[in-house]
C-alpha cells in the first residue's frame, strides 16, 4: 500500500507540472507598468534567500511564488509591510489567514494594499492637479496534497486599481480591474523531505484595461521551477539546521531567464539568518540578506534586497510577522 500512495502522489505531481508548463507558455506577452503590481515581491522570509522558494517556501508567504506550499503548513495569521525602491510606491502592507483542513489540504486568504506617491496631472494650466493611484490584490488560495509527497494548489486573485484626484486630472472612467491565477506542484523527493522540488505557473489571465481595449495591459505570467536541498547537520551538532534553494524563473514573454540562489542556516530553530543571490529576476540582479526570530509562536523575519534595482532610491526592505496558532 506505501509503494501505491507513492506512485499515485508522484503521478499527481508529474501531471500538475505536465498541466502548469504549457498553460503559461500560451499567456499573453509583455507587461503593463499597473499589471506589474502582480511582480511586486512580498515576505521577508523568502525575500532573504534571494525569492528561491519555489520548492521549500513556508507559511502564507510562499503563496505568492507557489500555492501548493501551503498544503502541509500550519495555521497561521501573517501581515507583511514592504519598502519598494521604485520611486513611486509609498506603502505596501499585505495580511493573510492560513487554515489547514483535516483530511482536505489547506486554505489561505489574502489582501494586498499598494499605494502610490501622487503625481501631477497631465492636463497643464491654473486647473492642474495630483492624483494617486492605488491597487488592492484580493485572493484565496486551495491546496490538497496526493499520497504523502505530493501536493498541488491553486490560487485566484482579485486586482484593482483606483485614482485619487486633488483638483482636475484625466483619470479612467471607471476603476480598471482584472482576475488572475496562480498554478503550482510539490514534490519530496526524499521520504525526510531531504529534496524537495517545485513548479508554478503564475499570473495566468485576462490583460488589465486602464483606458480602452487596444491599451490593454497583458498580465505578467511567468513560469518557476526549483528545487530545495536541507543538508545532514547532526553530525557536528543536533541545534543547527540549514536548507539550500534554488529556482529558475522563465517569463513567459519570451525573454530572457532568471535564477535565484538562497540559503539559510538557523539555531535550534530560533535565530535565523539567511542570504540569496538573484540573477535577471523580476526584481534585479544582486545580493539578498535577512534574518529571522522565532520566539514562542511568534515569527519575525526582516530582509533587504540589494539588487542593482532602483539604483539611487533606496534597497528594498521587508518585514514579516507570523502567529502560529
Amino acid at each position: 500500500m506505501r509503494r501505491r500512495r507513492s506512485s499515485l502522489g508522484l503521478t499527481g505531481f508529474l501531471f500538475c507540472v505536465l498541466f502548469i508548463a504549457p498553460i503559461g507558455l500560451a499567456a499573453q506577452n509583455g507587461v503593463g507598468v499597473e499589471s506589474a503590481y502582480l511582480l511586486l515581491p512580498i515576505g521577508a522570509r523568502a525575500l532573504g534567500v534571494g525569492q528561491a522558494v519555489v520548492a521549500g517556501g513556508v507559511g502564507s508567504e510562499s503563496i505568492g511564488w507557489n500555492p501548493a506550499l501551503i498544503a502541509r503548513a500550519p495555521r497561521e495569521a501573517a501581515f507583511n509591510l514592504a519598502q519598494q525602491a521604485t520611486g513611486v510606491i509609498e506603502t505596501d502592507a499585505s495580511g493573510g489567514l492560513l487554515w489547514p483542513v483535516p483530511r482536505l489540504g489547506a486554505v489561505a486568504f489574502t489582501i494586498r494594499y499598494i499605494g502610490e506617491l501622487p503625481q501631477a496631472s497631465s492636463l497643464t494650466g491654473d486647473e492642474a492637479g495630483k492624483f494617486s493611484i492605488t491597487g488592492v490584490i484580493a485572493s484565496g488560495t486551495f491546496a490538497a496534497t496526493f499520497g504523502k509527497r505530493a501536493s498541488a494548489g491553486v490560487t485566484l486573485k482579485f486586482l484593482q486599481l483606483g485614482s485619487h484626484c486633488t483638483g482636475s486630472c484625466d483619470l479612467p472612467p471607471f476603476p480598471p480591474r482584472t482576475a488572475a491565477i496562480d498554478l503550482g506542484a510539490q514534490y519530496l523527493v526524499t521520504r525526510d523531505s531531504m529534496i524537495t522540488i517545485g513548479a508554478s505557473a503564475l499570473n495566468l489571465g485576462f490583460p488589465l484595461q486602464v483606458n480602452d481595449s487596444p491599451q490593454a495591459d497583458p498580465l505578467p505570467s511567468r513560469l518557476d521551477v526549483g528545487v530545495s536541498v536541507v543538508p545532514r547537520l547532526s553530525s557536528f551538532s543536533a541545534d543547527i539546521h540549514a536548507r539550500l534553494e534554488a529556482d529558475l524563473v522563465q517569463p513567459t514573454s519570451g525573454g530572457d531567464a532568471g535564477f535565484r540562489f538562497g540559503a539559510e542556516v538557523s539555531w535550534q530553530q530560533a535565530y535565523v539568518v539567511r542570504a540569496g543571490y538573484q540573477l535577471d529576476a523580476p526584481t534585479g540582479t544582486g545580493p539578498t540578506v535577512g534574518v529571522g526570530l522565532a520566539t514562542g509562536k511568534l515569527r519575525i523575519d526582516f530582509a533587504q534586497v540589494l539588487t542593482d534595482l532602483g539604483v539611487g532610491l533606496g534597497k528594498p526592505t521587508f518585514l514579516s510577522l507570523r502567529y502560529l496558532f
